[in-house]
């Protein structure tokens, strides 16, 4: 039993609730307040639907009818909400034991189109209110999807607009994000803004804020641990960020590349209407045109009321990367920067050899089987016809082979992928989860796993932290959805 918690009505008398849209950066924020000792923040686990869900069935079960059949439109009878804290509650408690911690924290996405309702239910509740640049949630969405949009609550945009995708996107966020600035005008005082652009520029001011919102104690430093305690990877959440080491503002901008052309005018307006709110740059006809702008952001100066730039601004963002709000692997040594197929296969093999003399018993408890299996790792060449590259990895014996040509040998799975894209994940400008997602790399085994499986995962996972691309411990709960393809 844990002890030194309160006791479970306590508990989860005041819950944090963030309401977000998706790619907005909340598997970043969820790991930052899980990071606090006395914060515990599981992945998505659709919460706030579900008490809109359970509000019906105990509606029916107390034979108390709810005004008007909607439970986060109209105050909902007392027999109901005590009925939802008797169904949810004990969920929290349960959570909060197994963590050693004190008060649960929820991310989900669309919650705040349930917010009254969890507003009744937990009268104490907080709720932390994440936006995002519309421009850059579709790069983003787009970039996640690349094979088809039906993650992140799009499937109902996309059918709707199937031959616009951007448009698609462009409803989402309005809708969604309308839903937020509605539930923030209602709760007022209860409710954090956050925006995504002040949390990965300013990560530990943000924090500190936040942490004074949640009531708990600050926590210098929290955005370093985000990355090196054991994390439950079981659970939706953002695929690049379990091969990510720190908190970045490189992915800031990457809107600046969607052809805002394609959002129709009357939604255009919607759009830069709740953007305006927020303090965001509007999105005008010249949206893409020349250098994007230096900051996303409107600067706060109440004495000057001059209007929002239409379009671009001096200056450039920082590096681009395909992360969202995580650096990638780490700084790469300047050996590794150099271009060119011989270099790449030439880090690639020092990652390997490094790697391999690396390995010790905890390697051996971490991944079980798997650090005994033979990989394959393949570097295609630039151009049909050329020189590829690869290794074969006996992890049980912790040796390689190296060769060149056709890949005929005998292993219990492989990557494969040109010699660019590794030489990119290795040095830190791409994330590993984007280029699986993307096709840039691909893995492939004898069947007993197969791509999409949690055995996949678990053994690209295993093969990253091998060459030095991420060090996240792992957990006997590590198990999660894939990231490499979906």
């Amino acid at each position: 039993m844990v002890t030194g918690l309160p006791e479970p009505a306590a508990a989860c008398d005041s819950p944090v609730f963030m309401l977000c849209t998706g790619r907005s950066g909340s598997t970043l924020l969820r790991f930052l307040l899980d990071a606090h000792p006395d914060l515990a923040c599981p992945p998505e686990t659709r919460l706030p639907w579900l008490c809109t869900q359970l509000a019906s069935a105990w509606s029916v079960i107390e034979d108390t009818p709810m005004p008007s059949g909607k439970a986060d439109l109209a105050p909902v009878p007392e027999p109901v909400i005590h009925g939802l804290r008797q169904s949810l509650n004990p969920m929290m408690t349960s959570y909060l034991a197994r963590r050693g911690k004190k008060r649960y924290c929820d991310k989900s996405l669309g919650g705040a189109q349930h917010a009254r309702l969890l507003r009744q239910v937990w009268p104490r509740a907080k709720f932390i209110c994440l936006y995002r640049h519309p421009m850059d949630v579709i790069g983003s969405g787009i970039e996640a999807s690349p094979w088809g949009l039906g993650n992140y609550g799009f499937e109902s945009y996309v059918a709707a607009s199937p031959g616009n995708i951007v448009a698609a996107l462009a409803r989402y966020w309005a809708d969604y994000t309308g839903a937020i600035l509605a539930a923030e005008a209602e709760l007022g005082e209860d409710c954090l803004p956050v925006r995504y652009e002040d949390l990965v520029t300013d990560p530990e001011g943000q924090a500190e804020r936040l942490f004074e919102f949640a009531s708990v104690a600050p926590v210098p430093g929290i955005t370093d641990r985000c990355f090196t305690a054991e994390r439950q990877r079981y659970g939706p959440g953002d695929y690049k960020i379990w091969n990510t080491t720190r908190v970045s503002a490189t992915s800031v901008g990457r809107g600046w590349q969607v052809p805002a052309r394609l959002i129709p005018a009357e939604l255009l307006a919607v759009v830069n209407d709740a953007a305006e709110q927020i303090g965001y740059v509007r999105i005008g006809e010249t949206w893409g045109v020349g250098s994007p702008p230096a900051d996303l952001r409107v600067p706060v100066d109440t004495s000057d009321p001059a209007p929002v730039p239409a379009g671009p601004v001096t200056s450039v963002p920082p590096t681009a990367s395909p992360d969202s709000g995580v650096a990638a692997q780490g700084t790469a040594p300047a050996t590794e920067q150099a271009s060119g197929t011989g270099q790449s296969c030439a880090v690639l093999a020092a990652r390997v050899q490094a790697g391999l003399l690396s390995l010790g018993e905890e390697f051996t408890r971490s991944w079980k089987s798997c650090s005994a299996e033979f990989v394959l790792l393949f570097a295609t060449a630039p151009e049909p016809g050329g020189s590829a590259a690869w290794w074969r990895l006996d992890l049980g014996a912790r040796t390689a082979t190296a060769g060149a040509g056709d890949r005929a040998v005998d292993t219990d799975w492989s990557v494969t992928g040109s010699a660019d894209a590794w030489q990119r994940v290795l040095s830190g400008d791409l994330n590993l989860s984007v280029a699986f997602r993307g096709g840039e790399l691909r893995y492939a085994d004898k069947g007993d796993y197969g791509v999409g499986s949690a055995g996949a995962d678990d053994r690209v996972a295993m093969i990253a932290e091998l060459l030095g691309i991420t060090r996240w411990q792992p957990t006997d709960s590590r198990r999660a959805p894939s990231r490499l393809a979906s």
